[in-house]
Parts: C-alpha cells; sequence; structure tokens
C-alpha cells in the first residue's frame, strides 16, 4: 500500500490538474462582443443584405473567409493574419435603392493593437497597387487610418475608410454605380468611430504587455491554485523526509547485523 505521504502527494497532484487552465493560456475573447460593435446605417432607407451574399462579408467571419475576399494568394493572407494575431471578424452590409449605393462595414479583432496596425498597413499597400486605386481621401477626428478612392471610372465608384482602435480593425466603404458618393463614406467612418469601444481585448492581455500588480482580487482567483501547489509541495517534502530516516535505520540496523557477526 501507499504510505500517506504518497497518497496525500498524489492526490494534490490530481488537484492541480483539475484546476482551469490559467487565463494567459485561454483563447482571447473579444468583448463586447464584435456583432455589437458595428454601428447602424445612417438611415432606414438601407436594407441589410443577406448572410452568404457573394463577395460580401455579412455576419462572423474567420481568416479563411477574410482571405478570400481579399485577393488571391488565400493562404499568404491567412498565414499573416495568424502572425498578427487574428481573433475573428464581423461584417455588414446594406443597399439603399435611392440614391442606389452600397454600404459595408467589418471590424476585425487582433490579440493586441500592433497587429491590427499591421492589418492596417497591409491593407493600405495592397488598395494602392490595386489598379482601381484613384487617390488617398481624408477623415477628420482620426488618428491612425487610411482612406483610397477605388474606382474603373466608368460603374463602379468606392469610397473606403480603414482605421484603428485598441485592438481591433475597422472598414467602412460605401460603393455607387455612379460618381455621387460625396461625404458618405467620411460621414459614417466619424459614426463608426465614435460608436467602436476603446478595445475587445484589454491591453493587459496584449502580447508584450506588462504584467499587471498584484490585487486582492487576483490573489484570490490565485489562492486555490497556490495552495494545491502549497500542499503537493508540502508532501513531496515530508515524503523525502520519511525515505531519508528510513533509510539512515535500514544502514543503522545493517552495521549492527555486521558488527555482531550476525
Amino acid at each position: 500500500m501507499l504510505c500517506l505521504a504518497a497518497r496525500l502527494t498524489l492526490a494534490a497532484v490530481a488537484a492541480v490538474s483539475m484546476l482551469p487552465a490559467s487565463t494567459a493560456m485561454a483563447a482571447p475573447d473579444p468583448k463586447p462582443h464584435l456583432s455589437q460593435v458595428l454601428a447602424e446605417p445612417p438611415t432606414t432607407s438601407y436594407v441589410e443584405l443577406t448572410s452568404h451574399t457573394p463577395g460580401i462579408l455579412e455576419g462572423p467571419f474567420d481568416a479563411g473567409t477574410h482571405a478570400s475576399i481579399g485577393g488571391i494568394d488565400m493562404q499568404s493572407t491567412i498565414n499573416t493574419l495568424a502572425k498578427d494575431g487574428f481573433i475573428s471578424g464581423f461584417g455588414r452590409a446594406w443597399v439603399q435603392q435611392s440614391p442606389s449605393r452600397v454600404m459595408v462595414e467589418i471590424v476585425v479583432a487582433f490579440t493586441g493593437g500592433d497587429g491590427a496596425k499591421q492589418w492596417l498597413q497591409q491593407s493600405q499597400d495592397a488598395d494602392m497597387t490595386d489598379p482601381t486605386f484613384q487617390h488617398s481621401i481624408t477623415v477628420d477626428g482620426i488618428e491612425t487610418y487610411y482612406g483610397a478612392r477605388m474606382s474603373d471610372s466608368s460603374s463602379y465608384f468606392a469610397d473606403a475608410f480603414l482605421f484603428v482602435k485598441g485592438n481591433d480593425g475597422f472598414l467602412v466603404s460605401t460603393i455607387s454605380g455612379f460618381d455621387d458618393l460625396g461625404d458618405s463614406a467620411a460621414a459614417q467612418t466619424r459614426v463608426q468611430y465614435r460608436h467602436a469601444p476603446a478595445y475587445t481585448i484589454p491591453p493587459s492581455g496584449w502580447p508584450g504587455a506588462k504584467m499587471a500588480p498584484l490585487t486582492i482580487a487576483s490573489a484570490a482567483a490565485l489562492a486555490p491554485r497556490v495552495t494545491a501547489w502549497l500542499v503537493a509541495g508540502a508532501a513531496v517534502w515530508w515524503l523525502g523526509l520519511i525515505g531519508a530516516r528510513r533509510h539512515r535505520r535500514w544502514r543503522a540496523a545493517r552495521a549492527l547485523q555486521d558488527s555482531s557477526g550476525l
């Protein structure tokens, strides 16, 4: 049979293994949910498109879906998104009959602000090399962004703004068959910027963030794990001590036997 110390050690180790995994290892969970961070269109004349509309990101999407919309080198885009810390995305799109117009909004969440900025820069580089890129456009009141006019100069006109807020990247675009967009994209971008939260992953959880100071609340959360490890450590110490004492007694008994000639 196992001695008490051994049974205690095994029980402590088992207890530690059953504790919840550390939050540092858990998958990031954007809060609020990405479905809640996109702004509504400016008027009720916009009708939202159904999900799975070809060429449109409507509803939740993953890196593969994002890559399928963004370019021809899908695997390279997926790898880049993973490297940047892509978590998930969400999109919405609406159609307005008069004037005839499409409005698109998307949000992409990353594990930290650096990943979102990388996405912004990569998107800008890709747009500026696109054959339909016409010129840059601006919007006031937003710090980290870029804007682009995309058009084939005959039947396709689009104004798009991409910006970063916290660990999230946003796109707002208005599209028309005529050159009549005015400042619609800029106006909706300002609305979206105000509506967006400061972040969906707290900066303390971003890659490379400094460890938060220990508080009473965090200490209380760690208490069960610390207690279990202390029990395990004490059990191992006692097991070693008992073993050492038994070994000394055995050696003493052996020496006594040798000296008595038994």
